[in-house]
């Protein structure tokens, strides 16, 4: 990819709590954003400065309605994307996922199981296969998903969660020896408990000092996304 060129993004979840800092500290970048959205009016009450004139600032976020449960809605919102940027997507970061309540495998529907797996496996790996479509195209990319802990190792109780999120950094292992040779790399973020409003309902004053900041992880993840980033592992621990 030559210097200078306007990079393009895809970012799942960006309505989210995480998804938002990613995708401001992207905006901020001057990259151009697409955000899949399953309500385009909740994307605008996050992202259109336009309403207060005192903080307006022009930037390059765009969406379009995406369902991302759905593989064909998933595929028509890459395709439509590349149709757009005359087939060059330069970046895809996962940031969509859930955890599942407590419950051991003896009490565990395959309803519980299969929601956690379409969730944080499936849609990662939609998103994932169709992009790359466009990157190997180009000769360059760079993919990006949210892991876990849980995703590491067993964890009683969350099963489900641990192992769609193990499938998950699997999977970015994979891509990036797959498609090495295309200049393609790709990473899995592993956070500690991340410090939002959900987090916060049942923390402690105490537990925010060693929760992990949202801007920490959007930061990180704009680092190792830059064209000169090297590391000798994928999975990057915070």
């Amino acid at each position: 990819m030559k210097n200078g060129n306007e990079k393009i993004a895809i970012i799942t979840g960006g309505t989210g709590t995480l998804g938002r800092f990613v995708v401001n500290k992207f905006a901020s970048e001057n990259i151009k954003v697409y955000v899949p959205a399953r309500n385009i009016d909740k994307f605008r009450e996050i992202f259109d400065s336009s309403v207060n004139d005192e903080s307006f600032s022009l930037r390059k976020i765009f969406s379009f309605e995406c369902n991302v449960s759905d593989e064909n809605s998933i595929k028509e919102f890459v395709e439509k994307v590349s149709a757009l940027e005359k087939g060059k997507i330069d970046i895809l970061v996962n940031t969509i996922g859930g955890i599942n309540p407590p419950v051991k495998i003896g009490d565990l529907s395959t309803q519980e199981l299969e929601k956690n797996w379409n969730l944080n496996f499936k849609s990662t790996f939609i998103f994932s296969r169709e992009a790359l479509k466009f990157m190997r195209a180009g000769n360059f990319g760079r993919i990006v998903s949210i892991g876990a802990l849980a995703g590491l190792e067993a964890t009683p109780g969350r099963f489900p969660y641990s192992v769609s999120k193990a499938s998950v950094i699997h999977l970015m292992k994979t891509i990036a020896l797959e498609y090495k040779d295309n200049n393609i790399k790709c990473f899995s973020i592993i956070p500690g408990i991340i410090d939002t409003p959900a987090n916060r309902e049942w923390g402690s004053e105490e537990d925010y000092k060693n929760w992990v900041k949202p801007e920490d992880i959007a930061n990180k993840i704009s680092e190792i996304t830059k064209d000169d980033y090297l590391s000798e592992s994928n999975i990057i621990k915070l």
